[in-house]
């Protein structure tokens, strides 16, 4: 697990690389990716070498237009079974990423801002926990997904926010929970696609 003093990206002055993936990414929460694009290589190459993270959003930029993400680090790497690269990603910090450009790699870049996390009070988020445990732990039971666990699970952000990495959400969901500032709200957000899972069964 990354330390605190890791969390805050670069400043929103210095450009960072973009990674387009579709996938949702939190704080506190990992995501493995496989790397096989030039491009991407190039990124985490770069990353890894100069200890510098990159930002995971949910789209391509679409005319400029400023789109919140999530900067992560690289926390683990190695070759695949298929010969590819395979890393491990942390979400560290939500960001607003704006002025993107493209450049002749076809990689994008962005200035970011570091987007505010609210406080809660810890019972609060502790019983949020407790009340996901059931599927956290489900879940868990899956050699894919135990493979991926960190400590962060610990933790009832680290958690919740591992689940809904987790969770098979539409896309207006995934950036809902993105731009959302309020954790509870984000839970509140998660309760309703639940509820509507099992309504749909």
């Amino acid at each position: 697990m990354s330390d605190a003093s890791e969390n805050e990206p670069q400043k929103s002055d210095t450009r960072v690389p973009l990674f387009p993936l579709g996938a949702l990414l939190l704080p506190q929460a990992t995501l493995p990716l496989q790397i096989f694009e030039p491009r991407y290589l190039m990124m985490v190459s770069r990353c890894t070498r100069e200890n510098e993270g990159f930002v995971v959003t949910l789209a391509e930029p679409r005319g400029g237009q400023a789109q919140c993400g999530c900067y992560g680090k690289i926390i683990d790497f190695g070759q695949l079974d298929n010969g590819l690269l395979g890393i491990t990603v942390e979400g560290l910090s939500r960001v607003r990423v704006t002025d993107p450009e493209r450049d002749a790699t076809g990689l994008w870049w962005g200035r970011i801002e570091t987007l505010p996390e609210s406080t809660s009070n810890r019972q609060e988020e502790q019983a949020c926990l407790l009340r996901y445990q059931p599927l956290l732990d489900a879940l868990m039971e899956h050699p894919y997904l135990s493979s991926q666990a960190s400590d962060t699970l610990d933790s009832p952000r680290g958690g919740i926010h591992q689940l809904m990495v987790w969770l098979p959400l539409d896309t207006d969901i995934k950036e809902a929970l993105l731009a959302e500032d309020d954790f509870l709200s984000r839970c509140r957000t998660l309760d309703q696609v639940l509820n509507d899972m099992a309504g749909a069964d």
